[in-house]
């Protein structure tokens, strides 16, 4: 199953940011990491654009200088996506040399996003995420606050049955604990998947998402091998093929799966990873991705500037 899994990727996949690539159009979503800005600097292209979410609250004077910024005033990622790309005034069509800063990028909108441009036919394009030096408060890092709903994210509804007898809910688990608590909590009549982040960022990181997840509301004291899957921090290909892979063997185990919800919380890569899964595989059968969305981001979480990694996606249809 993994080795079929691989034939609807297409590219070289992941490698290091290296200078001398330009693009078309380059988005970024702004906020106050200095790993955002540096990239923003970097990259060449026609035009570029800063992504300004309503999630981070920025006062009039932090806003950027450097490129024109779109923002929009729904709270729906669906719509905010939509009135964002309007606002660019640049048609959005097959061939456009495309290029994302993922890092700054709330989840939902980013994958919204994906499955857009893979509806008006842009099946290739370029994501770039940055990793940070470290955490400011390491294990105590605060990312987001009040949450106010579980939901499915547009674009990755599922037509679900109403039979919830063998449900599976396959969380990618990060830093972000009251997120895991929330999704977990919403769904917890399902058969529990974590999905963890080794290799994690960084030595430490992996580390302290295990002290964040002890805090975990209503997760198991205890979680089973079975019940642990593990798949790269920085690399969505094969976060890909590990859900291809866990999912496999929940089959098998099971007999049958009535319902599958996926929840990337973990890293912005990782997400990418869900994104392409579920694309590839999942739509228009009884899965969804849900998510617990919050109505406040922190600004800045991170010092410094880590590893920056380029990932060529093209969604390639099956035979």
């Amino acid at each position: 199953m993994v080795s079929n899994a691989a034939l609807y990727l297409a590219g070289p996949g992941k490698r290091p940011l290296q200078p001398g690539k330009s693009y078309d159009v380059f988005l970024s979503a702004f906020n106050l990491s200095e790993r955002v800005s540096n990239t923003f600097n970097r990259i060449e292209a026609k035009d570029k654009f800063w992504v300004i979410h309503n999630e981070y609250d920025f006062g009039e004077e932090e806003l950027p200088r450097s490129a024109p910024t779109l923002t929009s005033e729904s709270p729906v990622e669906a719509d905010f996506i939509l009135d964002v790309l309007a606002k660019m005034n640049i048609p959005m069509q097959q061939g456009v040399k495309l290029c994302i800063d993922i890092t700054g990028f709330m989840r939902p909108h980013l994958l919204f996003l994906m499955s857009y441009l893979k509806s008006l036919g842009i099946t290739a394009f370029d994501l770039i995420y940055t990793e940070p030096s470290q955490y400011m408060r390491k294990a105590d890092t605060v990312f987001s606050s009040d949450v106010v709903e579980v939901r499915q994210i547009n674009g990755y509804e599922g037509t679900h049955s109403v039979d919830m007898t063998n449900d599976v809910l396959i969380v990618g688990a990060g830093y972000d604990h009251d997120l895991v608590s929330h999704v977990i909590s919403s769904k917890s009549n399902a058969k529990l998947l974590q999905l963890l982040s080794l290799p994690s960022l960084s030595a430490d990181m992996y580390q302290e998402s295990l002290i964040r997840l002890h805090k975990v509301a209503d997760a198991p004291l205890h979680v089973p091998d079975e019940q642990l899957a593990y798949a790269s921090a920085n690399d969505p290909f094969l976060t890909y093929l590990v859900l291809t892979e866990a999912l496999q063997k929940l089959h098998t185990r099971q007999h049958s799966i009535s319902n599958i919800y996926l929840s990337p919380l973990a890293t912005k890569p990782q997400a990418v990873g869900f994104a392409m899964f579920y694309l590839n595989h999942c739509a228009g059968a009884a899965a969804s991705m849900i998510f617990p969305f919050a109505n406040r981001y922190t600004k800045e979480t991170s010092r410094g500037v880590g590893r920056a990694w380029l990932y060529e996606i093209e969604f390639v249809a099956p035979n």
